[in-house]
């Protein structure tokens, strides 16, 4: 289920930048999108719990409900393609579609949930993105749905949003584990070797202060094994903790302007 809280604005007002930025680097604007966390195209927002962030995201949604204005953002005009409210919240490829079009998209969407999953095929039926039931981690192997096109011929968006971030154990649910490590190093090396410019982006939610340098120690060993650029950015969440987002880059430098209102870049 959405939350309803400033992670979903983080993600998705970062995710529908990228896309468009990396879109405009390719003569017919596509984009190839790999999406490990589909859920359903939409969903209702869950209760938000006092003392949780959640000012930019409800802005923004009330923002889409009126007519464009000038230099109004990528995720305001976005919201406002899909007609996104708090009762009808959309997935990434929902806004993704809205931004670039359902036929300038390509690339895989990995999904567990039965009844989510076969949303996601009746919402990409006919198109060039293949919504397969199955875990991110099976997505990423040699073949998987989640792994360049060979070869591929536009710009690419690699997206994961976990729960949150481990730095012991593993198993295979919604959380990002160090583990993981040896998994997205060599897929997401496979996208860069493609010569094509992408972004890969990781976003982690409600990391305590303790866990936080944990993280980045592995986002910046992902970006020294895979030969990318880090681009790092937070928003609070509650108690002290923040919800993070790394953005490995390849071949693609982010504009100076592109950081979405309220974020922070930075660790």
């Amino acid at each position: 289920m959405a939350k309803g809280n400033d992670g979903n604005y983080l993600q998705h007002s970062v995710e529908v930048a990228l896309a468009i930025h990396l879109a405009a680097q390719h003569t017919a604007r596509r984009l190839h999108i790999a999406l490990t966390h589909g859920m359903a195209p939409f969903e209702p927002c869950g209760e938000v719990p006092d003392g949780q962030a959640k000012r930019l995201l409800h802005n923004a949604l009330c923002a889409a409900q009126h007519a464009p204005i000038d230099a109004e953002s990528s995720i305001v005009k976005a919201y406002r393609e899909v007609n996104a409210s708090l009762c009808h919240y959309p997935n990434t490829g929902e806004l993704l579609r809205g931004v670039i079009g359902t036929n300038q998209l390509s690339g895989g969407i990995t999904e567990c949930d039965q009844q989510k999953h076969q949303e996601l095929q009746d919402a990409w039926s006919g198109s060039r993105v293949i919504p397969v039931r199955s875990s991110w981690r099976a997505g990423v192997i040699p073949g998987g749905i989640l792994m360049p096109s060979n070869p591929l011929d536009a710009p690419w968006l690699f997206s994961m949003d976990p729960m949150t971030y481990r730095e012991d154990g593993f198993t295979d649910d919604n959380n990002l584990y160090r583990a993981d490590l040896g998994r997205l190093a060599p897929a997401l090396t496979s996208f860069v070797t493609s010569g094509k410019p992408g972004v890969a982006a990781l976003f982690v939610y409600a990391v305590k202060p303790e866990l936080r340098p944990l993280f980045w120690a592995f986002v910046d060993d992902l970006a020294k094994q895979t030969g990318t650029t880090l681009a790092p950015c937070w928003l609070t969440h509650l108690g002290g903790n923040r919800n993070l987002g790394g953005l490995l880059c390849s071949g693609f430098a982010l504009p100076s302007d592109w950081l979405p209102d309220g974020l922070t870049a930075g660790r």
